[in-house]
């Protein structure tokens, strides 16, 4: 069966003009990732689209409208990324810049104290008019924020203690980088329908994994003497590691810090695949998803994996492909 690429960006309404869609463009790239707090896209418009050639630039794109991308086959059509304009290009070809839903969100302004507060209740009380998907039930201990974004509030719950946030499903989730996006798992075959791939299948022993864990907030370790709260640290895994994960856990004691390490190290030393690999257009996937991985010279490698990161391009001489990183083995 022959596939025919196509694409419709629709460049939703304003308050200063209609909604319009355009069904030619010369390229698209997609990527979008459960450790990107921001999800990008950039379209580049070719130069003789007549529906602009009356109208200046800025008088059709600004920063701030909202945009959605459909990319397909044979006109199937379906919605590969929804967000803003960021930045359009000052010269021809005309280039966009978009980014995702957090575009938005991550302007929002800050300016909050608690002496205690959980992570889900900071952010019902920071975000009101968009859905939250947390169901950790995790303790920011005392807080305090002025005169910041939470953008950088984001940045700063990723960076110390690996609290993720992204857009999945129209929703803000935190801390749940492989829920069940769908039931189903697509199936690619390495020698059938994957075109290219950077996999490594290693062994239990092959895989080398160190954890570098620590607790969420500050335990108080010794009241009798007196010390300060501090974060309690534990440290688990092979010598030499090629693979070393810093990670935040939501623990007490240090005897549930230990065995929450240890157990993340015994998940990771599965065997399976490490990588990407690069695929046509169908099935689409997005990250958190997962995918069954077939080979038909390998048939007992056969493994399903959790998406980490998608990449999409789309133009006339690559065609229309996508580039999948796998994350963590899944269940069936």
């Amino acid at each position: 069966m022959t596939l025919g690429m196509c694409a419709e960006v629709r460049f939703l309404k304003t308050n200063r003009r209609e909604a319009f869609s355009i069904f030619r463009i010369s390229s698209c790239e997609i990527e979008l990732s459960w450790k990107m707090i921001c999800g990008k896209a950039e379209i580049v418009l070719p130069r003789n689209i007549k529906d602009f050639d009356k109208q200046k630039v800025k008088d059709v794109f600004r920063k701030g409208d909202p945009v959605e991308i459909y990319l397909g086959y044979n006109g199937d059509l379906k919605l590969e990324f929804k967000g803003y304009i960021d930045i359009v290009s000052a010269n021809y070809p005309i280039t966009l810049k978009l980014e995702d839903e957090m575009w938005k969100l991550k302007q929002i302004p800050v300016n909050f104290a608690s002496p205690n507060i959980s992570l889900k209740a900071f952010f019902e009380k920071i975000v009101k008019d968009y859905p939250l998907d947390i169901d950790i039930g995790v303790s920011l201990g005392a807080v305090r924020f002025s005169k910041v974004t939470l953008g950088e509030v984001m940045n700063k719950l990723q960076s110390e203690m690996s609290l993720y946030s992204f857009i999945r499903n129209g929703k803000l989730t935190i801390a749940k980088p492989y829920s069940e996006v769908k039931n189903k798992v697509s199936v690619f075959d390495l020698e059938r329908n994957c075109e290219s791939n950077d996999l490594n299948y290693l062994s239990k022993e092959e895989r080398l994994v160190k954890i570098i864990g620590q607790s969420m907030q500050k335990v108080a370790k010794a009241i009798k003497n007196k010390e300060k709260d501090k974060k309690l640290k534990f440290e688990w895994g092979d010598t030499d590691a090629n693979d070393t994960i810093n990670w935040t856990f939501n623990v007490r004691t240090q005897k549930e810090l230990e065995d929450a390490v240890k157990k993340m190290y015994n998940d990771r030393k599965k065997e399976g695949y490490d990588g990407s690999f690069k695929a046509i257009g169908i099935p689409s996937v997005q990250h958190g998803e997962r995918v069954k991985i077939t080979s038909t010279l390998y048939e007992e490698r056969s493994g399903i994996y959790y998406i980490d990161a998608v990449k999409k391009t789309f133009d006339k001489n690559s065609g229309y492909r996508q580039e999948i990183t796998l994350g963590a083995t899944a269940k069936k």
